[in-house]
């Protein structure tokens, strides 16, 4: 064979391998988008335009805003305390979209809220990209388990509410792109960048202050390496603007009035720090969820500080060595052998601010009831813990196990991402019936179909379109439909409602609702659809709700008097229909003492 041959071969070759690597690459991005896609595909299926709790105050907030005088009572506003938290961020995002659309939109700050777990899932890719030599080539590969535990229905409390997923998501994200430039770039000004981003989301953000003050002493002779003639510009700009930022965020801080904090004993304090930490287990269809949670979470602490005190033991000498630097007030002496990698930097640090949170979160609500702490609005650090140890073990496993260890997380975040969808379909769809039927309960307060709101909300933002506006004729007409045999029972707050003969009507707006009218008006209120398990429906939705439903009904949520109890049918071809129940229940009206807000 010539030679000519030869490089003919080997550039044929080449090109073969190239067209191989360009089409895998290709693959593994198709494959990445799916676990995104599938979750933005259920988010708008299920988003609705209606504010929930504190998603009303970001609308009183641009009231507020547009009746201050000066811009000095405009800044305070911005800056103005609600409960624990500065939340600048959400208020500057609400303010935008406002003068944006010319209406404040809640499905509008879901979507931005939802796209930092975009952002944080491009973190993650980033950290693999630039950890591990073997790893850059298929980075995408292996970020694939990422994008299953970040984006998946575990995750619906914050997805469907605006306030939330801009504090909840956001803030996860500005910290964790802080200790990302920290630990693996000397852009620590972005990193500074974040962490007032961080600080002005969510009170939890201010922990990114003193980790990342230890970040940089651990690599400050990266920047004295670089040529820096002042190498502890970075540290000394870093504890002048956290003075700044921590200083301004405390000043004319109050502790809110309606916080009644009940200390929880230690065992019970500890069992809820596992729980908040092990609350993705919650997807895993099991009879005891808590249980299942705290020892997850349980597993997780024993990974995540078993890391920490084994990269402490191989880095020992690295860190004398900054010890003895710091001592001495130089940076000589510096080595590759003395740098401790960028990596470990990064998870030490990461883990400190999920172990921290988590702990603060258990402090605050474990006394409320261990059970409200693997709630969905919490589960966004126990899935990042998650992707944190996944992420590590690429980086740091041999180059015979990598591939099992990104293999098994595949299919398990996969599996994982497939029991959530199934799990909390149900309060997916109760939540949007919670909104839609609270809405119509803010609208309709006499007892005819007329339309009625406040001038303040129908400035700001408008009412969503909902299943009951071709209704209303069947909402307030007579019940010609046969009737429903209920059991309702007193309880303390109101009544406890049970069914066992109305079938599963729909996925969406259709199936039951509970009707209250007395003489002065109407009240409609969701119900929990009666399902089986997963198994028994062969994973199909469709198959998931059976026979009957259960529904609370709170007085304090309606006006005195005497009601007559209907249900609404609502089917998914949009047929409505009324039937009585010949049931009554009594409201004693709303609670007379209401707690004290700071917002």
């Amino acid at each position: 064979m010539t030679t000519q041959q030869l490089t003919s071969n080997n550039t044929q070759r080449a090109g073969l391998l190239l067209r191989a690597s360009r089409w895998q690459r290709g693959l593994a991005w198709v494959l990445l988008v799916i676990p995104v896609l599938l979750f933005g595909l259920i988010w708008y299926a299920y988003a609705v335009n209606i504010p929930k709790w504190d998603d009303h105050a970001l609308r009183a907030f641009l009231y507020n805003y547009d009746k201050e005088p000066t811009w000095a009572g405009k800044i305070y506003q911005l800056f103005r305390q609600h409960n624990e938290h500065r939340i600048v961020y959400d208020r500057i995002v609400t303010a935008l979209d406002y003068r944006l659309f010319g209406k404040l939109n809640y499905v509008h700050l879901m979507l931005v809220g939802n796209l930092s777990l975009v952002g944080l899932l491009a973190v993650f890719m980033a950290t693999l990209r630039r950890s591990r030599a073997g790893v850059s080539g298929q980075w995408v590969f292996y970020s694939l388990p990422v994008a299953w535990l970040l984006f998946n229905l575990s995750q619906w409390e914050n997805m469907f509410w605006g306030m939330a997923a801009l504090q909840n998501f956001s803030v996860v994200l500005w910290v964790v792109a802080a200790f990302y430039f920290l630990s693996y770039t000397t852009h620590w000004k972005l990193a500074f960048l974040a962490g007032v981003l961080a600080t002005i989301t969510s009170g939890n953000g201010l922990m990114v202050w003193p980790i990342g003050f230890l970040i940089l002493l651990l690599r400050l002779p990266v920047y004295a390496s670089q040529g820096n003639r002042t190498p502890l510009a970075p540290l000394l700009g870093w504890l002048i603007g956290a003075a700044v930022v921590v200083g301004l965020y405390f000043v004319g801080f109050a502790k809110p009035g309606d916080a009644k904090y009940v200390k929880p004993g230690i065992i019970d304090l500890g069992k809820g720090w596992l729980a908040v930490l092990g609350a993705a287990a919650e997807a895993v269809p099991v009879s005891a969820p808590l249980r299942s949670s705290i020892l997850l979470g349980g597993l997780l602490v024993l990974a995540t500080v078993g890391i920490i005190i084994w990269s402490l033991v191989v880095h020992r000498f690295a860190l004398g060595k900054r010890v003895q630097n710091l001592l001495s007030r130089t940076t000589k002496g510096h080595t590759s052998a003395h740098e401790i990698p960028s990596v470990t930097v990064f998870f030490w640090s990461c883990a400190a601010f999920i172990l921290g949170t988590a702990a603060v979160v258990a402090w605050a609500r474990t006394g409320a009831g261990i059970d409200l702490l693997i709630t969905s609005r919490y589960k966004m650090y126990s899935l990042t813990a998650l992707a944190l140890l996944y992420v590590y073990g690429v980086v740091n496993l041999n180059e015979r196990v990598v591939c099992w260890w990104m293999i098994t997380g595949i299919v398990g975040s996969v599996l994982f991402a497939m029991l959530s969808y199934f799990s909390f379909l149900d309060e997916t769809i109760w939540w949007r019936h919670w909104l839609t039927t609270n809405q119509f309960n803010w609208t309709h307060t006499t007892n005819t179909p007329a339309f009625s709101s406040d001038s303040v909300s129908q400035n700001y933002s408008l009412p969503s379109p909902a299943f009951y506006d071709k209704a209303l004729p069947v909402l307030y007409g007579s019940a010609g439909q046969p009737v429903v045999n209920v059991q309702t029972t007193k309880t303390n707050s109101g009544y406890s409602v049970h069914n066992t003969t109305i079938p599963a009507l729909g996925l969406g707006d259709a199936g039951a609702y509970l009707l209250a009218r007395s003489g002065k008006r109407t009240y409609l209120f969701p119900v929990w659809q009666k399902q089986q398990s997963i198994f028994t429906a062969r994973f199909a939705p469709g198959n998931l709700f059976v026979h009957g439903f259960e529904a609370s009904i709170l007085s304090a949520e309606m006006e005195a008097g005497t009601y007559q109890l209907f249900i609404l049918t609502v089917s998914d071809k949009g047929k409505y229909d009324l039937h009585p129940t010949n049931q009554t229940i009594v409201s004693s009206g709303p609670l007379a003492t209401e707690t004290v807000k700071n917002w």
